[in-house]
This record gives structure tokens, C-alpha cells and sequence, in this order.
């Protein structure tokens, strides 16, 4: 970087400058003032030009992460101006613009002597012309946007769909971003979700999610935005998602430095049973490869490349057979004096416990399913290897409720490590589990019954009861599933504290953060657990999980 003062002395370089200033103990008096006249001007360009006088050096660790708090939000409110720009330079899709297409149309039919024709011929020429007439008018749309805004056309064309979907048919989740709430993310997991969604269903969904608008990151609001449509469309939901079982398709893309990458498509059960057996293959061969002799002429790049051809095969021997691994176990809710039955078995509940200072560890999987993937035949592919102290793991194939369970209600189901679903395909993936296991949950507060214990290491009922209230990594944005967490001492162990109030979930690279100091993870006000930075000063609460709301009134 350029730091010589003429260099600095463009306000941008001096911004950028200014970034890379160790934080003082406490802000001057002048930029704490701006910055709290910023946050008093609201969302809005008034609220940019007075953050863009801040001098970044003179703000505290505390007051710069209020600073960039403030600047996201703004930038979600310049998002919204952007888009609405945008839509105003392509037009709507509907109303002046067919006005303008038709009176084409009518001149170029009359050029080429229309008039003479049959009325079944002047209708076909006429449909004819008039998809060119939109193609070329929509292309040079794209291409003007594409010239103004400096993206390519591909790119300009997507803008454009974008923004007349969200301003035509999105208004209100435009209006969150104009709110300073939702963000670039936000809005296209609501176009994607809302898309084909029926204009009062939309609604509806709309309804459900908007009150969550100011806590919910991008990955909450896909999985609320799914609930919702699980619910209050589970007939449709569930015959596109049988539908699509069918898909299969594998796509390649070129990378750079020799490299490429394979997508999988199909099933989500046969795509993560892919995954899981590729990765054991992997680990199987380098543990191979690692114990030969140092003379060997099999080297690790040849294993490495062996795997990657004996992946392929592996996955070309899972689309053609199209089968799904076999569910292994399910959860059901019930609520507290709802009879289940016999609902009771073991969900994330490993017989072993890892060494360290953990508490301990929740995993999934429950080792290979046999008769999905043609591994057998081949020397290297091995049970489940896994790194150094791996254990056979199980997961939780879905999470529904018992009165839903029972066909007695339609509350969508909760599959770890996917999101959503109907409940009829809910009911068809319990229906194909070995197992279940009951939760208790209290009508009240929603939140699972206390299973608490005296002992330092949390017995298997806790770790499962830990494990189905959070559902995820408890630091808010990290969405890694509970199958792939720890179990934490928010307060280091005193002989009676490993009860739920003081457990919770963290992935292990957030684990090493807070180990390492950065910080400190304490109870809030509503039990939760609230993550404090060390550095900043700021909290962040982790928000409850859609999994345990209330199952709303029907409508």
C-alpha cells in the first residue's frame, strides 16, 4: 500500500489508513459525538455523510463495532435504493410496456403486409414478432444497465429480474432492507424461497417471518421462510419435494491453477450418505498411504488421485441407483401431558467420551449404510475410518411433533443439517426409522424439560436434550447443525454446575475462540446463551430457533 502523505491525502487512503490504526482505550470526544448524531439520524443518507466524517483512528474497539453496525445497516437501506433504481430503468413487467410492444407490433406486421394475410397467419406473425420485440427490448435493457453500472450483461440481466420481482411482487421484504434490516443476503434467500410462491400464500409466509426481520441472519430466514411454507402449504410442498427425488445431475466447473470442482444434485439423503462415505474413503486411503513404506512407489498425490477417480465412481454408482440412505433415528416432540407411546431410542447420544477438557461431544452418523454405494468390491474402501478417535455417530433423521407424529396436526418437520419439511414427507421419513426418542417440552416457555446433573461429563440424557434445544452452534450466526458441536461449561465446572442453564453448543473453531479469550459466553435474561466480546465490549444474544416456536393457529 501507498502511504506516502500525497497518497494519504485522498480521503480514501486516508479512510483506509485510518482502518489499520490500532484502536485507542477510549474515543476522542468529536468522533463519538458524530458517531452518536449517526445513530440518532436513523437509517438514511444523512446518517452516511455523517458517519463518512468519523475518523476510524480515533474510535475505540467498543465504538467501531457500533460503527460498522451502523454502516451495515445503511448499506441495507442503499441496497433497497439500488434495487428501486434499477427496476426504474428496466420498467415494470406488466402495464406500459405491453402498451408499447403492441403498437410495435401492429407497425412491423403492417410493414411486412399483414393485412393480406389469413387471420391464423397475421395471429402467428404476430406472436413471432412480438417475442422479438420483448427479447431485443430486454436484452438492451440488460445491456444499457450493464454499460451504466459497469457488471457484464449476464450479470445485468440477473440485476434487473431481481429487482422487478422484489418491486412488483416483493414490496414488503424491500421494505426491510429500506428499514435497514435485511441485507444483499437477506433479499435473495426471499427471492429464491418466495419466487413461485402464490401472491396470498406469499402473504401469509410474509407474515410469519417479518416480526423475526431484525434478528434473523440469512440462514434463520431461509429455514423460517421454509417453515412457514411447510405449514401452511404442506400438500404442495411435499408433492414438488417427490417430484424432485427424482433429479439427479452431476456438474462440472473449470478452476483455476488445473483444477475443478463436482456438484452433486439429487436426494438430500443420498447427497450427504455420498459425502460421508467419499470422506471415509479419503481418510482410509491416507491413513494407508501414511502407514506404507517410505520406499513405497504408491505416493500421496497418487492416492490423492486415486481417491478423487474412486469418488467419481462412487457417485456415478449412487445417481443410477437413485437410492437414499436408510434413516436411522427420529425425534419427537410432545408436548408435556400429550401421551406418545412408545416413542423412545437414542438420538446423538455416542457411548464414548473424548479426552480433554470438554464436556463432551455431539456427532452424527451411525456409521456406512450397506447396499447404497458399490465400496465393497474395492481394497481400499474400509468401515468408517474416519481421523484419530473417530467413533461410529448417529444423527437425528427428522424432529416432529407427536400430535403431528399421530396425524392429529401438520407442523412441518425438522431435518438436522437441511431445514424444513412438510409434514407428510415428516411422517414418511419417521415411518422409516429404526428408532425414536421422546422430548419433553413445556407448554409454557417451549423449552425442553430440565435433565440437569451434578457431574462434570453430562450424561447421554443431557447431551441429547443440549443437543435438541439449540440445534446449532450457539453463537448466533454459525449455522453448523448440533451433530457437529461440542458441549460447553458456559461457567467452568464448580461440582454442580453441568446442568442445561450452564451447557450449550459451540462448533469446535468458535470453541477455540473462546478458549483463546476472545471471547466469553454467559446466560441472558431469556436462558439463552449470550456470546460477549472480549475486544468490543458488545454481546450477542443466540436467538431461539424456529425448531421451538410456538406451532401458530391456523389461519
Amino acid at each position: 500500500m501507498d502511504t506516502t502523505p500525497a497518497a494519504l491525502a485522498h480521503p480514501a487512503h486516508t479512510a483506509i489508513h485510518a482502518a489499520l490504526a490500532l484502536p485507542p482505550l477510549s474515543s476522542s470526544m468529536r468522533d463519538k459525538r458524530l458517531l452518536d448524531l449517526a445513530l440518532e439520524a436513523g437509517i438514511s443518507g444523512h446518517a452516511l455523510s455523517i458517519l463518512e466524517r468519523i475518523d476510524l483512528a480515533h474510535l475505540c474497539a467498543h465504538d467501531r463495532i457500533t460503527y460498522l453496525r451502523q454502516v451495515t445497516a445503511c448499506a441495507a437501506w442503499f441496497e433497497a435504493f439500488q434495487t428501486i433504481a434499477t427496476a426504474a430503468v428496466a420498467g415494470p413487467t406488466t402495464g406500459w410496456p405491453e402498451h408499447e410492444i403492441e403498437q410495435r407490433v401492429h407497425q412491423d406486421v403492417g410493414e411486412v403486409g399483414g393485412d393480406a394475410l389469413s387471420e391464423a397467419e397475421r395471429h402467428t406473425l404476430a406472436a413471432r414478432v412480438r417475442d422479438e420485440e420483448w427479447q431485443v427490448r430486454e436484452r438492451a435493457i440488460a445491456l444499457e444497465v450493464s454499460m451504466a453500472t459497469r457488471v457484464s450483461p449476464r450479470t445485468a440481466s440477473r440485476r434487473v429480474d431481481s429487482a422487478r420481482l422484489l418491486v412488483e411482487t416483493l414490496p414488503r421484504a424491500l421494505g426491510e432492507a429500506w428499514a435497514g434490516h435485511w441485507g444483499y443476503g437477506h433479499l435473495r434467500v426471499a427471492e429464491k424461497e418466495l419466487i413461485d410462491v402464490p401472491a396470498p400464500l406469499r402473504e401469509q409466509v410474509l407474515d410469519d417471518v417479518l416480526p423475526h426481520a431484525a434478528t434473523d441472519h440469512p440462514r434463520r430466514l431461509t429455514d423460517r421462510l421454509r417453515k412457514s411454507l411447510a405449514r401452511r402449504d404442506a400438500a404442495g410442498m411435499a408433492g414438488r419435494t417427490r417430484e424432485r427425488a427424482q433429479e439427479r445431475g452431476v456438474t462440472m466447473w473449470m478452476m483455476k491453477d488445473g483444477q475443478a470442482r463436482l456438484a452433486i444434485t439429487g436426494p438430500y439423503e443420498s447427497v450427504t450418505d455420498t459425502m460421508r462415505q467419499l470422506t471415509t474413503i479419503g481418510h482410509a486411503r491416507r491413513a494407508a498411504v501414511r502407514a506404507a513404506e517410505p520406499d513405497s512407489a504408491y505416493s500421496l498425490d497418487a492416492a490423492r488421485f486415486d481417491s478423487a477417480g474412486f469418488a467419481v465412481r462412487q457417485v456415478h454408482t449412487q445417481l443410477v441407483r437413485g437410492g437414499g440412505a436408510p434413516q436411522e433415528s427420529s425425534t419427537v416432540h410432545s408436548d408435556a401431558g400429550i401421551p406418545s407411546g412408545n416413542l423412545a431410542a437414542t438420538v446423538h447420544s455416542d457411548a464414548g467420551i473424548p479426552s480433554g477438557n470438554l464436556a463432551a461431544t455431539v456427532h452424527s452418523d451411525a456409521g456406512i449404510p450397506s447396499g447404497n454405494l458399490a465400496a465393497a468390491a474395492d481394497e481400499w474402501s474400509l468401515s468408517l475410518a474416519g481421523t484419530p478417535g473417530s467413533r461410529p455417530r448417529k444423527q437425528a433423521s427428522v424432529i416432529i411433533d407427536v400430535a403431528t407424529a399421530m396425524h392429529l396436526a401438520d407442523e412441518p418437520g425438522f431435518v438436522p443439517g437441511y431445514g424444513w419439511v412438510p409434514a407428510p414427507i415428516a411422517r414418511e421419513i419417521l415411518a422409516d426409522s429404526e428408532s425414536w426418542r421422546r422430548w419433553l417440552l413445556d407448554d409454557s416457555t417451549r423449552e425442553i424439560i430440565d435433565a440437569g446433573s451434578v457431574r462434570y461429563r453430562p450424561t447421554e440424557a443431557l447431551r441429547d436434550l443440549i443437543a435438541g434445544r439449540d440445534v446449532t452452534c450457539t453463537a448466533d450466526t454459525c449455522t453448523r447443525p448440533a451433530s457437529e458441536t461440542q458441549l460447553d461449561h458456559a461457567v467452568d465446572f464448580d461440582g454442580r454446575n453441568t446442568t442445561p442453564a450452564n451447557i450449550h453448543l459451540v462448533c469446535g473453531p468458535d470453541h477455540l475462540a473462546v478458549t483463546a479469550g476472545h471471547f466469553l459466553i454467559d446466560e441472558g435474561d431469556d436462558g439463552r446463551a449470550r456470546w460477549v466480546s472480549t475486544a468490543s465490549g458488545h454481546s450477542y444474544p443466540s436467538y431461539v430457533d424456529p425448531l421451538h416456536e410456538r406451532p401458530s393457529a391456523p389461519t
